[in-house]
């Protein structure tokens, strides 16, 4: 009787734990992923740039990680469908960051390379 009972016991704290685990991600921790793969979009770009020529393999690297961020904010808005509050704590968390500023930085600099119309005309 005891180790039946000492087993649901187990089971229930294993149960609750993973709920716990699951419903840990708050809106401050998913802006933060999107601000790191902001970030790592603004490093690819500047590694790109640092030659000031947008070469083949520039155009796929930063296609690439442009579509990961924007699929990620994509991806969490969705996962807030239902709880406006949680959304708008996201998008403000997100938003309010420096990156952004790191971001318009790092565009104008692209937009300023030679072969940036290469880049611009590269659907991904």
């Amino acid at each position: 009787m005891f180790n039946r009972m000492k087993k649901i016991l187990l089971i229930i704290v294993i149960a609750l734990t993973m709920m716990l685990c699951s419903c840990a991600t708050t809106p401050k921790d998913n802006a933060d992923k999107v601000v790191k793969a902001v970030n790592e979009y603004c490093d690819k770009v500047e590694k790109a740039i640092a030659d000031e020529i947008i070469d083949d393999g520039d155009i796929e690297a930063i296609k690439d990680s442009e579509k990961k961020y924007m699929d990620l904010i994509a991806d969490i808005t969705e996962s807030y469908a239902g709880n406006a509050n949680d959304r708008a704590e996201f998008e403000q968390q997100y938003t309010s960051d420096e990156v952004w500023v790191r971001m318009a930085d790092v565009t104008l600099k692209l937009a300023n390379t030679e072969g940036y119309a290469k880049l611009s005309l590269t659907n991904k």
